[in-house]
């Protein structure tokens, strides 16, 4: 009957008669998943409704209110900050004016109302030149009130769009919202303006929880140096050995997430980090147990050793985790299944190069030790 145990001893022979061989293969995986990397992009989902299942109740008459009515409100916030001090000025409607034309030429965009909108509705199209005038029309349409604030150095753009809260789509229609903003500048009168709304909110939200990821995921990775250095007495070798798996099975992971389509979301995001905590293990243990091996072992036997030993602690436990990952299959949130297939995937990759490329990966980084008998 073969046993894990003489899998690794056939497998670690294999390693020292054709490392070469190993080496290549685990470069062409790499260069084969690079490219996913660059499909991540395409899956990102900043919307934090996306995380819901669509099937919720509310989320469908959501929806269905966006088929037919395009029910997602985004504003552009204005405030004086120049030579008008009141948003009823001629200058700063005659603005808005502009600035909504621009705006309802989008794709996208349904409707747009402004202040101008409201005094144009009541004067036959036409924006007044006296400030008095301006007011007195603004009085005689109600929802005015609601669009200034009660010392009048404030209002907003309503703009209302059909989104679908789709990440591409609300990407777009953010862009072409800044890029009409720029195109008016020079008829500006001194006003400062803010694009809010749920959707550009969800928007600026990931953006922000990104870069805070991509801040946490370096200092996770140097504290993880930091701590290596320090347990393995300041041997490159070793932390060398300790960290590569986690850099190997996380571009892998990344890589095959995005060929296989899968959403990142604010939830599938931690993914990556989450990976590298787990598959750090491996790379320790295994780098600790061969050099342990080789106080009193060649290099040769300590490799066939190391991979007998293991192999069955590693499969026992990639599985059992990757089994208690997959267990998010069965909630009812799509982003906690990505997440599942993520992590197990990750876990199932950190074992595939755990026992076919670290040991030797470690082995070729063995410059010899002193006490070695040859």
């Amino acid at each position: 009957m073969i046993s894990l145990e003489n899998l690794g001893k056939a497998l670690a022979k294999k390693q020292l008669s054709k490392g070469w061989l190993f080496m290549i293969v685990l470069t062409v995986l790499l260069i084969l998943v690079l490219p996913g990397l660059f499909l991540l992009v395409d899956n990102i989902e900043p919307s934090l409704e996306k995380i819901l299942p669509q099937d919720i109740e509310e989320i469908k008459i959501m929806n269905d209110m966006r088929a037919q009515y395009g029910a997602d409100m985004m504003y552009i916030v204005v405030e004086v900050a120049g030579p008008a001090d009141d948003v009823r000025d001629p200058d700063v409607l005659n603005f808005l004016d502009t600035l909504s034309q621009k705006l309802r030429g989008n794709d996208y965009i349904l409707e747009v109302n402004s202040i101008a909108d409201f005094v144009k509705d009541v004067n036959n199209g036409i924006i007044p030149e006296s400030n008095q005038e301006i007011r007195t029309l603004l009085r005689l349409n109600p929802r005015s009130v609601g669009f200034m604030n009660p010392d009048y150095s404030m209002t907003f753009i309503e703009i209302r769009s059909d989104t679908g809260a789709t990440a591409s789509v609300v990407k777009k229609v953010v862009r072409d919202m800044e890029r009409d903003i720029e195109t008016v500048e020079e008829y500006n009168p001194g006003l400062d303006l803010q694009i809010t709304g749920f959707n550009s909110i969800d928007k600026a939200t990931f953006e922000v929880i990104m870069k805070d990821f991509a801040y946490i995921t370096l200092f996770t990775f140097t504290f993880m140096l930091i701590f290596l250095f320090i347990y393995f007495k300041g041997s490159v070798a070793k932390v060398l050995g300790s960290v590569i798996v986690i850099m190997i099975s996380v571009l892998m992971t990344l890589g095959l997430t995005g060929y296989l389509g899968l959403t990142i979301t604010v939830v599938t995001m931690v993914a990556a980090a989450m990976i590298m905590a787990l598959a750090i293990s491996y790379g320790i243990n295994l780098t600790f147990d061969y050099y342990l091996l080789r106080k009193n072992h060649k290099k040769d036997d300590a490799l066939i050793l190391l991979n007998a030993q293991l192999i069955r602690a590693l499969v026992g436990s990639s599985l059992t985790t990757s089994a208690g990952f997959l267990a998010l299959l069965f909630g009812v949130i799509p982003a906690m299944k990505n997440l599942g297939i993520v992590l197990a995937m990750g876990i199932t990759i950190t074992l595939f190069v755990s026992i076919f490329f670290l040991p030797l990966i470690i082995y070729k980084l063995d410059g010899g030790m002193k006490n070695e008998k040859n």
